[in-house]
């Protein structure tokens, strides 16, 4: 606390010290100048105040010491300054005090606020005196304002005194000063004389501002400071130099003076003849030359302003709508002096000129004027000038023509792009509807020019989340890229443009912008995120993206964007949203992809990989029924795509076991839909009958049947019937469940239901093709009355249905009742024509037709046979061949019919029907397993008087072609050529 207290102490007696100085040097000068005397007196009473101050605190009543020494010390460095400024001043001649008395008084004026400031912090309130230092204290701001007052008066006073000194001084044979032409080096009076041409050198800046211009900065700055001028010369010096004493003069003119005699400075009288030479020494003054090279440009830069701005207002009242030569000429101007002189564009929002406006209303009418070039050149320089000017256009209507001459006027997109660099005149721009879609037109305008300036005012519109989002529905989507992948962006943020963007209407030059690795990069890690909005958003987007091939392609190649989603899949405290989105994502990839891509992409091998269809398997049994549809959806898009998916699921016991189960008549319908439909894709691709799973397969048996017979949905039924048409043969119970009415009975619907879909109508052959494989015959008597409707797929079926039919047909065709009694042992056969025989009943098998279940013949099946063959169809020629050869097996074992009667009545048949030719075609042209069974067929007819010699010939042909084929075809053919020669 003493030291503190010493301090303070020290401080006190510092301060008054400092003040005892002040006034001391003022003194001598309380009579000459008002202004610092009355600083004096001031003084005067502030060192007053600060001795009682430090005697009320030297009782100790005051323990802010540290505090108070601080103010003291603040006080001290006012003071002194305000001391040497004085000093200095005392020490110039009287005619550089008047010069220089402005900067003194200016100074103390400084002094003078600080020290205020002090005694305004210094602890006063508590000491007895406070009333009186407060109202001194008012007297001290006063007295400031007071000096402040004092020197606008400045000048006049100046004057004054100035022309009391040269009356004193100078001689009075001397002319007037302001006639005076020359000035003699040398001369006594020359002191007075200079500097009184120098004040009239600064008379504009001393007169008072009567009706003059508003003046700038560089307006003030112009004024050549009194050092530029020679002393000598009273001119501007164009080589300074310096003499020994410091002082600047013209070279010449101090070597003039220096030989004429004089051998001391004329301003401060010290001798010029250096003490070391003896020698009149000139040092050069570079610095003071380039300080007046700059004042020189500076000054003619001024005055070319100002001729600039004389001629920008002249050009401005020259421009109305009714003279447009006039007004065009005068654009011509404007464009020229704006362009040769920009600051001159300062007047150009003057409101007297009203440029802006009368620009703004040209533009407007410019479409007749042909005038709108030079008007937007004008208006690009004012916008350049300044952010007011950009304000004072963007009020004036302007933008909105703006936007009108954008595709005439490309200079038009320079003048938007200026204004756009203003954020208040940038969001009116935004706020013109029509501003987005046109400048996002011009992104792709042959003119590069026009289309890089549209970029960038759509760059400076940027400024806002909401006006990059608006851009971006526009199709501009670089700035929305740019911010969502920005560092530090918030995942909020990143959650608002992806909701956004996933209800954008993107081109597909648009959405190329946006297959880039940062933008897919946080799309993933969004999927990541523990915040449900964020993954909804993600996924929204990232499903919104896939339309696209080349974004589809990029996911497709990212491993980890589609581990995110499976993660999203498998995860069960997912929300139900993420997930359904999730699974619209993975099936959009597959069912885009192509088979040849799946070694292609990583992402896709990971979605194919045997561990995730396993783990998608497994999830089937303990979803919710929503989940279970869409692992069911999702499983059917990736076996129907990838035939590595399609095998380890049939390889999998296990996992065929969950798809069966699924097949219940009681689970949710959709999931069953989906379930049989998932199956179906499974076991029309299984290369043998498909296993039932155990340990319960009649379960799964009865539960097919039970779709089969009792869903009313189309669909279903016909899926269930492929299931059926694929079980596995010479199982008993599966026999015998499929031969029943009940069965026969859907299946007979579903091809009365199918409407032409050649899909039902194959799946419901199919089945019926199953179920009268080891069928007993009481059953085969009831498919048989599905006769017509079998026969007539032979025409009218798919490739598929016709060969499903003829195989039926087959089947039905050879096989006999059990409970049938042979009657042709009660006939009594003649040797008539083949063309008559049998003509009561079947042409070909007379009462043998009826021990059969189907008769070809009978049924009008032998026509549309061999249509089949004549298709040559290798598949549908063969089961035609088949069914066909049916006609020559009587079926008979009573000897009482001559088989080659039965055969030559059979051959007759089909020769009738047109066959002869297309099994010669077969013959000729078809696979060897065809050639075998045409050659066995042909060999049975070829003796029928109805055969062409052509045909015969042409047999006989193929025969001999046929010696050099398989060793089968070789025998048959040999024996055939034996009979016939």
């Amino acid at each position: 606390m003493d030291i503190l207290m010493n301090l303070r102490d020290e401080a006190y007696t510092r301060a008054v010290d400092e003040l005892s100085d002040l006034i001391t040097s003022g003194e001598t000068l309380r009579n000459e100048e008002e202004n610092i005397r009355r600083f004096s007196e001031q003084m005067i009473y502030v060192r007053e105040i600060i001795i009682k101050l430090q005697s009320q605190q030297s009782g100790g009543q005051f323990t802010c010491s540290s505090a108070t020494a601080s103010l003291l010390r603040r006080m001290e460095i006012a003071v002194n300054n305000a001391r040497e400024t004085i000093e200095g001043y005392k020490s110039k001649s009287s005619l550089l005090r008047l010069l220089f008395c402005r900067s003194v008084i200016s100074k103390l004026n400084q002094s003078s606020k600080e020290i205020a400031d002090v005694l305004s912090l210094l602890p006063l309130t508590d000491i007895g005196i406070s009333l009186n230092i407060n109202s001194n204290l008012d007297a001290i701001i006063h007295s400031l304002k007071s000096m402040e007052l004092k020197l606008e008066e400045n000048t006049k006073t100046i004057r004054s005194r100035l022309d009391l000194y040269i009356s004193e001084y100078s001689d009075t044979s001397l002319p007037p000063l302001i006639e005076a032409k020359e000035v003699k080096v040398g001369e006594p009076i020359n002191e007075a004389y200079q500097f009184t041409k120098m004040l009239e050198c600064f008379s504009s800046e001393m007169a008072p501002p009567i009706q003059r211009e508003r003046s700038t900065v560089d307006e003030i700055v112009s004024l050549p400071n009194i050092f530029f001028y020679c002393p000598l010369t009273l001119k501007l010096m164009e080589d300074p130099v310096s003499v020994s004493c410091n002082h600047s003069y013209e070279r010449k003119a101090v070597e003039d003076y220096f030989s004429s005699g004089h051998k001391f400075c004329l301003l401060c009288k010290k001798e010029l003849i250096s003490s070391s030479s003896g020698k009149l020494e000139l040092t050069p003054n570079p610095t003071l030359l380039n300080t007046i090279s700059e004042w020189k440009q500076r000054n003619a830069l001024i005055n070319a302003e100002k001729n600039a701005k004389k001629k920008l207002r002249d050009a401005a009242e020259r421009i109305t709508f009714d003279n447009m030569e006039s007004t065009n000429q005068a654009l011509e101007e404007l464009k020229a002096v704006m362009k040769e002189m920009p600051s001159c564009i300062s007047e150009a929002t003057d409101s007297s000129c009203k440029l802006v406006q009368k620009l703004a209303g040209l533009l407007k009418k410019s479409a007749g004027a042909g005038n709108a070039g030079l008007v937007l050149w004008c208006l690009l320089f004012i916008a350049r000038f300044s952010q007011e000017n950009k304000e004072t256009m963007g009020r004036g209507g302007v933008i909105k023509c703006l936007l009108k001459q954008l595709k005439t006027e490309p200079i038009a997109a320079e003048v938007l792009l200026e204004l756009s660099t203003n954020d208040r005149i940038a969001q009116k721009i935004i706020e013109n509807k029509s501003s987005i879609p046109v400048l996002v037109s011009l992104l792709d305008n042959p003119n590069s020019y026009l289309a890089e300036n549209a970029r960038a005012v759509l760059k400076n519109l940027s400024n806002s989340i909401s006006n990059i989002i608006l851009i971006a529905k526009s199709g501009h989507l670089t700035p929305f890229l740019d911010e969502f992948n920005a560092q530090g962006n918030s995942e909020e943020m990143r959650v608002l443009m992806a909701e956004e963007l996933a209800h954008m209407q993107l081109t597909d030059t648009a959405a190329s912008n946006l297959n880039n690795e940062n933008f897919i990069f946080h799309m993933t890690v969004m999927l990541t995120s523990s915040l449900p909005a964020s993954q909804l958003a993600s996924l929204k987007c990232i499903k919104r993206l896939m339309a696209f091939s080349g974004i589809r392609i990029t996911f497709l190649s990212t491993v980890s964007t589609v581990s995110a989603v499976l993660c999203i899949i498998t995860d069960t405290a997912t929300e139900q949203q993420s997930r359904k989105e999730a699974f619209d994502i993975l099936i959009s990839l597959i069912d885009t992809s192509h088979t040849f891509e799946q070694e292609s992409y990583p992402g896709l091998l990971r979605l194919y990989s045997y561990s995730n269809i396993h783990n998608l398997l497994e999830q089937i049994n303990p979803s919710t029924p929503d989940d279970q549809v869409w692992l069911l959806r999702l499983l059917l898009a990736m076996f129907q795509k990838s035939d590595t998916a399609r095998d380890w699921i049939i390889s999998d016991r296990k996992a065929m076991n969950h798809l069966f189960s699924a097949l219940n008549l009681d689970r949710n319908s959709e999931v069953r839909f989906n379930a049989l439909k998932l199956v179906y894709c499974v076991t029309g691709n299984y290369p043998n009958d498909v296993p039932l799973p155990p340990p319960d397969n009649e379960t799964t048996l009865n539960s097919i049947i039970a779709i089969l017979t009792k869903s009313c949905i189309a669909e279903e039924v016909s899926i269930a019937a492929n299931i059926i048409s694929h079980l596995p043969r010479g199982d008993k119970r599966v026999d015998t469940v499929l031969q029943s009415s009940t069965v026969l009975k859907a299946i007979n619907a579903l091809i009365s239901h199918a409407n032409k879909s050649n899909e039902f109508l194959e799946n419901a052959f199919g089945a019926l093709l199953r179920c009268i494989d080891q069928s007993n015959s009481s059953f085969l008597i009831q498919v048989g009355k599905l006769e017509p409707v079998i026969v007539q797929m032979l025409s009218t079926g798919s490739s598929l249905v016709k060969q499903r039919a003829a195989m039926i047909l087959t089947h039905l065709a050879r096989c006999t009742p059990e409970s049938s009694t042979s009657l042709l042992g009660t006939l009594h056969f003649r040797q008539p024509s083949w063309k008559n025989v049998f003509s009561t009943h079947c042409t070909v098998h007379e009462s043998c037709s009826l021990q059969r279940v189907i008769c070809l013949v009978k049924a009008g099946a032998v026509r549309p046979l061999i249509d089949m063959v004549d298709a040559m169809n290798p598949v549908a020629a063969e089961v035609a061949l088949r069914a066909l050869d049916t006609l020559f097996d009587n079926g008979n074992p009573e000897p009482s019919v001559s088989q080659s009667m039965f055969n030559a009545v059979a051959a007759g048949t089909i020769v009738e029907n047109k066959g002869a030719a297309p099994i010669l075609e077969v013959l000729e042209r078809g696979r060897l397993p065809l050639k075998k069974m045409a050659l066995e067929l042909f060999g049975k007819i070829y003796k029928h008087s109805d055969i062409t010699s052509k045909e015969l010939e042409k047999f006989k042909a193929i025969l001999f072609y046929l010696l050099n084929e398989d060793d089968e075809l070789k025998k048959k053919a040999k024996v055939l050529l034996t009979e016939l020669f």
